[in-house]
C-alpha cells in the first residue's frame, strides 16, 4: 500500500511538471562493472500519459549496458550516451519513449520540449532507473552530470 501511495505521489509530481515518470529500477544498478555490463529493466507498474496516470507497462525488457543512459523507443535501442556533459540527441534519441540510466553513481538531466514547441524543461533521471517519456513531449538533450540528483 505504501508503494502504490509513493507512486502516486511521484505521478502527481510528475504530472505538475510533465515529462518524465520513473518507472522501475535497474536489477543490480550497485553491481561492479566486471559482474555485468548490461541491465534488465522490468515492466512498469505505472507510466504519466496525456490524460494522468495510467496502468501501463513497459512491455519489453530493454537492455543498458553500463555505463550508459540509453534511449529506447519501446524496446528498441535507439541512442546510447556514456560521456559526462550537455550533449544534443540525434533523431534516435529524439523519437524515444523510454530512457534508462545504467549508470551507478550520475544523473542525467533529460531536456524535453512539447511536441507542439510551447515549452521546455528538464528533469532528472536518476542512476539505476529507468523512465517513460510522456506522449506529449520530446527529448532534445542529455547532459550527465557528477551528481545523483542531477545538481
Amino acid at each position: 500500500m505504501r508503494s502504490q501511495k509513493r507512486a502516486v505521489a511521484l505521478a502527481t509530481a510528475a504530472l505538475s511538471v510533465g515529462g518524465l515518470f520513473a518507472v522501475g529500477t535497474a536489477p543490480g544498478a550497485a553491481a561492479a562493472p566486471a559482474q555485468s555490463q548490461a541491465r534488465a529493466v522490468p515492466s512498469a507498474p505505472a507510466t504519466l500519459g496525456a490524460s494522468g496516470v495510467a496502468a501501463a507497462a513497459v512491455n519489453a525488457r530493454v537492455r543498458c549496458a553500463w555505463p550508459r543512459v540509453c534511449f529506447y523507443r519501446n524496446s528498441t535501442l535507439k541512442a546510447a550516451y556514456k560521456d559526462r556533459g550537455y550533449q544534443r540527441l540525434g533523431s534516435g534519441g529524439r523519437s524515444s519513449n523510454v530512457v534508462v540510466n545504467s549508470r551507478r553513481d550520475d544523473g542525467a538531466r533529460i531536456y524535453l520540449q512539447r511536441r507542439n514547441g510551447s515549452g521546455k524543461h528538464w528533469e532528472c533521471a536518476r542512476p539505476g532507473r529507468s523512465y517513460r517519456i510522456s506522449s506529449g513531449w520530446m527529448p532534445y538533450a542529455i547532459n550527465i552530470r557528477n551528481s545523483p540528483s542531477c545538481r
